[in-house]
């Protein structure tokens, strides 16, 4: 029983790791960014963007917005090559993913977990503070 529990489990895990791999490549194709600057975009821009936007309702102000755009509009223009540079941080990304196969994670279920899962649940738990606001 143990052996299918485990193998539905990294059936769902690769299912959903390849929607999303799917979907950043088509954003990658309609953007024509490459697949790696897509993934910083959403990953390191679109997705905190939305948190700042939830934490500046629940707390009535604009200050995280105001920050988060000045810090990334600084990043932003320091950076010479953003393709050079999506590329760089995104194998740091996947090196910090790959890291977790010392806990017996491989790169699929560490990239679910991390990167769907836990910035879905922080999303639910903001929303969650709002909406008690």
């Amino acid at each position: 029983m143990k052996a299918l529990t485990t193998k539905h489990y990294i059936m769902a895990m690769n299912k959903i790791f390849i929607v999303v791999r799917d979907i950043l490549v088509w954003l990658a194709n309609i953007s024509r960014f490459s697949y790696m600057a897509v993934n910083i975009i959403v990953y390191f821009f679109i997705i905190p963007f939305i948190y700042v936007i939830i934490l500046d309702q629940i707390l009535g102000s604009h200050y995280f917005k105001i920050s988060f755009l000045i810090i990334i509009s600084v990043t932003l223009l320091r950076i010479r090559d953003f393709e050079l540079f999506s590329d760089w941080l995104f194998r740091k990304s996947a090196d910090f993913l790959g890291s977790f196969s010392s806990i017996g994670m491989n790169y699929i279920v560490a990239s679910v977990i991390i990167c769907v899962f836990i910035p879905l649940a922080f999303l639910i738990l903001l929303l969650l503070i709002l909406g008690k606001g």
